[in-house]
């Protein structure tokens, strides 16, 4: 299967017969996108800066390259001979799950740094994360302490301490290369 074609898939499953689109959670389909994106050797992504394409990346081929220089510093295997080996290996569910822990502990730790994290330039958008500490305080949320007499819920605000805690902040401006594209 092709990486843009399970993308497709994915969504399809995700709009509902009402038209409802439900943005939940699946480690499955974590790991059958990251299994399907290391062995489809035809997926690339454009890489943007500010006047427009300025790389194209492919992620198997970077695996696989990565893969096969480390069974040939290993090893001692002679590079032609891994990259032979990493060409012909079909990405298991295994691999694929280790590289989506991988990949999400790199972005927690990295962003622990206090750095920002760009995600990199792509046609619609340049995004970059950052940690952001959210300061411990009073927040007031509504309980439902009845109904009136349509059925519709009665609820009184209620107060809770909740202390400091960590999230990610999204820093997503336009782009410029469609800024200025004229």
């Amino acid at each position: 299967m092709k990486v843009t074609e399970l993308i497709d898939e994915i969504n399809k499953s995700r709009q509902k017969d009402n038209g409802t689109v439900y943005n939940t959670k699946s480690q499955k389909d974590e790991v059958l996108v990251m299994k399907t994106m290391l062995n489809d050797t035809s997926y690339k992504v454009n890489v943007y800066g500010p006047n427009g394409v300025e790389d194209t990346y492919c992620p198997s081929e970077e695996a696989r390259n990565m893969m096969a220089g480390i069974i040939s510093e290993a090893t001692g295997m002679r590079q032609a001979e891994s990259d032979i080996v990493m060409k012909n290996y079909e990405f298991r569910n295994s691999d694929a799950k280790s590289m989506v822990n991988l990949s999400k502990e790199f972005v927690n730790t990295y962003l622990n740094t206090g750095r920002k994290l760009p995600l990199g330039g792509r046609e619609r958008s340049n995004v970059s994360l950052l940690k952001k500490v959210i300061p411990g305080g009073i927040v007031k949320y509504p309980v439902k302490v009845g109904e009136d007499k349509d059925g519709k819920a009665i609820c009184e605000p209620k107060e809770t301490y909740i202390g400091e805690y960590e999230s990610i902040k999204v820093v997503a401006p336009c782009p410029a290369w469609i800024k200025n594209k004229k």
